[in-house]
């Protein structure tokens, strides 16, 4: 079984990818890329603004939406979804348009990256919010700062202050942890401050400091994660009994009965009126009331 077998099956949920790149759509990616040895890619701050205006016209032009980002000295982060198999096209302008600019300003010539990008298939919840973490402490962890808000060149005030608006998505990442806004901003910075602690060393992709916020985020979000699969699971549950007792001409049983009681109990505490539930199940409001006396 080869590579993308197992990616389909979801046997793989994380795959990185240099030289043989899986690109698929409608699945995120973690695209990093440097500029070669020690020289730079961003020198001022024009450089960083022209990067990101780059970036907001290859999301816009390709269909690329952008999750989280960080723009260092000398590489960069980019965590996004594809809507179609176009991130080699994709990125070639990107980066292309970016070098023409950068050896145009400053006089020079030669490769202002190293080399094709690096790029990682994630397909599972915690490793993107693993990776937008890894991506948001990049600056602390290279001591570029002392607190991450004072970066101005990353997504990280997007994920930690709602009044925030870009072509950066926090939506996705962040409904992750809770579909409450602000709780979920409370949690992703509390997450942030754990993983502060986590030492490794911070390099382009460090795979073992990736994994180890990946096993940090496992046990400080399993509790949101957990309760957001059963939430979920109920929900569908809810939704297939409903089907059930609209199909139903005649309920008979003592079970039947004892279930169709719970999905009126469930649909009153979702803010549904009677009527409105006789409307959603087919039943009369009489009936609905008869079964709401009875005692399960």
């Amino acid at each position: 079984m080869d590579i993308l077998e197992l990616i389909e099956k979801k046997k793989i949920n994380r795959y990185l990818g240099v030289n043989k790149k899986i690109i698929l759509e409608n699945n995120f990616y973690h695209v990093t890329q440097r500029a070669p040895g020690k020289e730079q890619l961003f020198l001022e701050e024009n450089d960083y603004l022209y990067f990101l205006y780059l970036l907001k016209n290859t999301s816009n032009d390709f269909g690329l939406e952008i999750y989280s980002f960080v723009l260092m000295p000398n590489h960069l982060h980019l965590l996004l979804y594809l809507t179609q198999r176009n991130l080699d096209k994709a990125m070639k302008k990107l980066f292309q348009r970016y070098a023409t600019y950068f050896n145009r300003k400053y006089q020079r010539k030669g490769h202002v990256f190293c080399g094709v990008y690096r790029c990682a298939l994630c397909r599972e919840e915690i490793y993107l919010l693993a990776i937008s973490l890894y991506i948001h402490l990049n600056p602390l962890k290279a001591r570029l700062c002392k607190d991450l808000c004072d970066y101005k060149w990353s997504s990280i005030q997007l994920y930690l202050d709602p009044s925030k608006t870009s072509f950066v998505k926090n939506d996705f990442i962040l409904n992750i942890l809770h579909c409450d806004r602000k709780k979920a901003i409370a949690e992703y910075k509390r997450l942030l401050e754990e993983c502060a602690r986590i030492k490794y060393t911070p390099l382009l992709e460090n795979l073992r400091g990736l994994e180890k916020i990946c096993k940090k985020v496992s046990v400080q979000a399993s509790s949101f994660l957990i309760k957001k699969k059963e939430k979920a699971n109920k929900k569908d549950f809810l939704e297939e009994k409903i089907r059930q007792f609209k199909d139903k001409r005649r309920i008979v049983k003592p079970e039947e009965k004892q279930a169709l009681i719970y999905v009126i109990e469930q649909l009153k505490s979702r803010g549904f009126r009677v009527k409105e539930i006789s409307g959603i199940l087919g039943i009369s409001r009489h009936k609905i009331y008869r079964l709401c006396n009875i005692s399960v």
